[in-house]
């Protein structure tokens, strides 16, 4: 169980209580003082550059030292409290990336990191020994490159000014979405169907005369509404309001399409997902569009009888309310009746089982079922220094050697302004110091589960447990792992696998073990969730897999379609490329008058031409856990300890493909994930 101590035994690194004002002169002086060194490098004699004089110095100040300070001023945006502090973090995380631009694009360091390469082959200095220290020099070398350092100085211009602007859309587009406050009103009637606790934290206001509540689209909000309201109206409604969010993203998504291609012509790219899967597992756009339709075909029949099935159910409902029925499973009914099919087969109720996943309960549980399988202790802060009261604080350390490995942060309900999706944001990374010390990870994660209420805890959903498991599994990718440069850290690995980790820790919540476990029942926390009731669960895994997995290969064919593109095209129509892609590969069409893909924030924050990533990385995710875990148990310390120790303690100091083979004692392979879809 999750210990705990008053205050925090390990200064962090990192400062919750900057002004705006004082995040400004931050940003100006982190900015000065990257200026100077930057000269300091310039001025270093070409006979004089190598490793210890360039590379390493390099590594230190524009990566280890600085990225901690940038992150902390950066995070500020997704959870602050305060719309001041937001709109500074942004702000001046713009002016931050746009030095960066600068500094990535400094043609006289990257003539002395050539050099050192020079100068190495030559003879004239030695290449490292170390191996990470040889491949933080590969890839910074080859980070040059591609930011087009070997350009004529004209055409790097051109990219620098296409880059600045590119950032500044991808800011504005994500602020968007977080700032975004569109609302719906709905009478009680309207929203028959819901638990009663659905409404305890909701504003009462009036409709028609009617008492009614005002509902945002926040998660907590939204998906209750598509699974649980009787009225095909409401859920269509809701579905409108959510889909019609932030339409000037479609302009700013145009442009940024238009941008991103010109930046690969440059760069003697085809197109932007030629360049981007360069450095990715998967290496080229063949590959990855090959792995979709593969995928897509051995899946869209098993989807066809899903569909079906859905429709039996909803003409079933329609004759018994005496409502016509039209043959179409829309947008706004699949949740609904995907819901009602597991509840009429497999006796299984969300609101009946989030009575037994209290969030503090599931929290320790949780904790301490990582704690197990990865031998660390947890230990939580009662006095924490933190952005806002929900926000707890741990600190973990190693369970042989009581080392400190890194602090965690939890900051797990809704507010206003705040990110509104489930995400882990690595806010310091591991590295070795000068003196020989190693500074330490802090990682944070973010989410949008339910508020307690006055009468309930927060419980939570058997799929919100699900979210909590995987990204806790990337905030201990964070804390598990120990490397000599910060590049390397953690979750530093190539995009197309790094999801795997947190993917194969959603296994757990899926065995009969784990679930008895995690649940108390919120008025009598002896009680667990009985075993029929797990049994039936557990058997709910696949119940529409096919659908559900195809709604992430449309995301990932729509990404790739989108960045496939090797000319621009100013009359490329949005909507409608992402409403026939949508109906060819899901085979359920989009809502009408709806633009969803103004929302799509994974296309504009890092995921451009890598959302394949989510299903590529499962390939190996099921591989890990069907061929390790499960066979030797899965809270087998042993192999717990062996995956800690070469998957999450490398980070990305080595390539991901010799670290599967070393942990899985073989090449991976798909044998796993395809069974695990029922194919």
């Amino acid at each position: 169980m999750v210990s705990t101590i008053v205050n925090p035994t390990t200064p962090s690194p990192l400062n919750w209580s900057y002004t705006p004002e004082e995040l400004r002169k931050l940003t100006d002086k982190l900015i000065e003082d990257g200026k100077q060194f930057d000269k300091q490098i310039e001025e270093i004699p070409d006979d004089e550059c190598s490793f210890e004089t360039v590379i390493a110095p390099l590594g230190r100040k524009t990566e280890n030292e600085s990225e901690v300070i940038e992150a902390n001023i950066d995070f500020f945006q997704h959870v602050s409290p305060n719309k001041d502090l937001r709109d500074a973090s942004a702000e001046c995380s713009l002016k931050l990336q746009e030095f960066g631009i600068e500094r990535s694009m400094n043609k006289k360091i990257y003539q002395k990191v050539a050099k050192v390469v020079e100068n190495i082959k030559s003879g004239k200095f030695k290449a490292p020994e170390n191996p990470e220290d040889q491949r933080l020099l590969e890839k910074m070398e080859l980070d040059y490159r591609r930011s087009g350092l070997a350009l004529p100085d004209d055409k790097l211009a051109e990219l620098k000014e296409l880059k600045k602007k590119l950032t500044n859309i991808s800011i504005e587009f994500s602020r968007s979405i977080a700032e975004d406050k569109t609302t719906r009103v709905f009478t009680k009637k309207e929203l028959d169907g819901l638990s009663e606790d659905f409404f305890e934290n909701l504003e009462k206001t009036t409709k028609d005369g009617e008492e009614a509540y005002v509902v945002d689209m926040k998660y907590p909000s939204y998906f209750p509404i598509l699974k649980l309201a009787k009225s095909e109206e409401t859920r269509k409604a809701m579905m409108l309001a959510y889909g019609q969010r932030c339409k000037p993203n479609l302009d700013r998504l145009k442009e940024a399409l238009s941008l991103r291609i010109k930046m690969a012509n440059i760069l003697g790219y085809p197109s932007h997902s030629h360049f981007k899967l360069e450095t990715k597992m998967a290496k080229n756009p063949k590959n990855v569009l090959d792995f979709l339709q593969s995928l897509k075909e051995k899946l869209q029949p098993l989807g066809k009888e899903e569909i079906k099935k859905l429709l039996e159910l909803k003409k079933q409902e329609k004759e018994e309310l005496n409502q016509p029925y039209d043959g179409i499973l829309h947008d706004w009914d699949l949740r609904y009746y995907n819901r009602m099919l597991i509840e009429k087969e497999y006796a299984v109720k969300d609101d009946e089982i989030k009575q037994y996943l209290p969030i503090n309960e599931v929290t320790e549980e949780m904790l301490g079922i990582y704690e197990k399988i990865f031998s660390i202790k947890c230990v939580e802060i009662k006095n924490p220094v933190v952005w806002h009261p929900d926000v707890r604080q741990l600190e973990i350390y190693d369970k042989k050697t009581n080392d400190y490995m890194g602090t965690v942060y939890l900051d797990l309900h809704p507010r206003e302004g705040k990110y509104t999706h489930a995400a882990c944001f690595g806010l310091a990374s591991g590295y070795d110091k000068e003196d020989g010390s190693h500074a330490y990870p802090v990682a944070a994660m973010v989410a949008n589960f339910s508020k307690p209420t006055a009468t309930k805890p927060s419980l939570l959903k058997h799929s919100e447990v699900t979210t909590y498991y995987h990204e806790l599994g990337h905030v201990f990718h964070q804390i598990c792992s120990h490397t000599k440069w910060s590049r390397f850290h953690g979750t530093n690995v190539e995009r197309d696998f790094v999801e795997a980790p947190s993917q194969m820790l959603e296994n757990w919540c899926w065995e009969e073990e784990v679930l008895e476990i995690l649940s108390h029942h919120y008025q009598d926390k002896s009680k667990k969730l009985p075993k029929d009731l797990i049994q039936s669960l557990i058997k709910t895994k696949n119940v529409n897999a096919a659908i559900f997995n195809l709604r992430q290969i449309f995301y990932g064919t729509i990404d790739m379609k989108l960045h496939t593109m090797e000319k621009v095209d100013n009359d490329l129509d949005l909507i409608k490329v992402y409403d026939d892609l949508r109906k060819e590969v899901m085979m359920i069409e989009n809502m009408p008058d709806t633009w969803p893909i103004t929302t799509f924030d994974h296309i504009m924050s890092g995921y451009d031409s890598g959302y394949y990533g989510y299903l590529w990385s499962e390939v190996f995710s099921a591989d890990m856990y069907f061929s390790k875990f499960k066979p030797i148990g899965i809270l087998n310390p042993e192999v717990g300890e062996k995956y800690r120790n070469i998957i999450l303690k490398n980070g990305g100091s080595r390539d991901a493909m010799e670290l599967l083979k070393e942990f899985l004692g073989r090449e991976p392979n798909n044998e796993a994930f395809l069974k695990s879809l029922g194919i």
